[in-house]
């Protein structure tokens, strides 16, 4: 027994999953490099590799990268019209080009883990219209982001994003009602609890609630809208990073940059490394986007962040009103 009464568990006592799935996160780290995990540490690593990056260290000179050759980058908006009187082969060949495109499954699998991951439907889906804002506003400097309307509302919006999101609520639903009762395999009575068992040994060792509440208070909305923007910066690094510095869609880098098991135990990690992108795309960008920003959007961030701003206030002042008065 424990001073405080509690009885110490011992490490046979913890259920069987495979990996303790009951322990300290920080178990679950390696204790020689634990440290580098560590806000600290991972602090003072941010504040170098940005000196790094916006000092005369790293070239921008195209001349001295790895990489000679520049890559076409595919511009989806080219042709918008969906039927083709010309082309007596395949009239709707638009259509056909960009719903079969090696990306929609990507974007779909993209999605139903971004599901999984928030799990919280109208937060969700203002990630999912908010990012489409983003292409918008940015198609004058990435020609990927060029895209027809029927194919940023119709396909991204109403197909692939919905198909993503619905399929990873459904599996966030499954994993939210499961009953996480671990047994060894070796205590399975007969061969399908052993198949079952095996098969479990790929899913979470426990689940938790995840609760957002992005009204609960200007704090609060504030913290969210923070989340939305971080979440959304790293999708456009992941755009911007291929522009820059002229890598391939399939390279390995594009879809392996951030290999994290938990958002919460490396949430320190996960945001110095979407600075460091940020800035290396600011850093290698000169030169490369001679087309400015359309006046119109301008005026609409402006707009929005001034609307954002005053609704703020009035909202804190609200609720300053109301604390007051029942003090009262």
């Amino acid at each position: 027994m424990e001073p405080n009464g509690h009885r110490r568990v011992r490490r046979k006592d913890v259920l069987e999953n495979g990996d303790m799935g009951q322990s300290n996160t920080g178990d679950e780290l390696d204790p020689w490099t634990a440290w580098a995990y560590k806000p600290r540490t991972i602090s003072m690593l941010l504040i170098g590799a940005c000196f790094l990056i916006m000092s005369n260290c790293l070239s921008t000179d195209i001349g001295d990268a790895m990489v000679l050759l520049e890559l076409p980058e595919k511009s989806y908006g080219a042709d918008c019209r969906i039927y083709l009187p010309e082309n007596p082969t395949n009239r709707f060949k638009n259509v056909y080009e960009t719903l079969f495109d090696e990306f929609v499954v990507a974007h779909i699998v993209g999605w139903w883990g971004k599901a999984i991951l928030i799990r919280n439907q109208p937060l969700l889906w203002v990630l999912s219209i908010g990012f489409e804002l983003m292409e918008l506003t940015f198609r004058h400097m990435l020609p990927n982001f060029n895209e027809c309307w029927w194919d940023s509302i119709i396909l991204d919006i109403l197909i692939c994003n919905w198909f993503g999101i619905w399929a990873g609520m459904h599996t966030v639903r499954y994993f939210d009602g499961k009953t996480y009762k671990w047994v060894g395999l070796s205590r399975q009575p007969n061969i399908i609890g052993k198949v079952k068992r095996t098969l479990g040994q790929f899913t979470p060792a426990q689940w938790d609630k995840d609760e957002w509440h992005p009204l609960l208070g200007p704090w609060r909305f504030i913290q969210v809208l923070t989340l939305c923007i971080v979440f959304m910066t790293v999708e456009l690094n992941t755009f911007f990073l291929k522009f820059c510095l002229w890598i391939p869609p399939r390279n390995p880098l594009i879809v392996y940059r951030k290999p994290a098991k938990k958002v919460g135990a490396f949430c320190w990690l996960s945001v110095a490394i979407c600075i460091i992108e940020l800035l290396i795309c600011i850093k290698f960008g000169h030169g490369l986007y001679p087309k400015p920003m359309p006046y119109w959007l301008v005026t609409l961030w402006a707009s929005t962040g001034a609307a954002l701003v005053i609704f703020l206030i009035i909202w804190s002042w609200q609720l300053h009103q109301s604390l007051r008065r029942k003090r009262q």
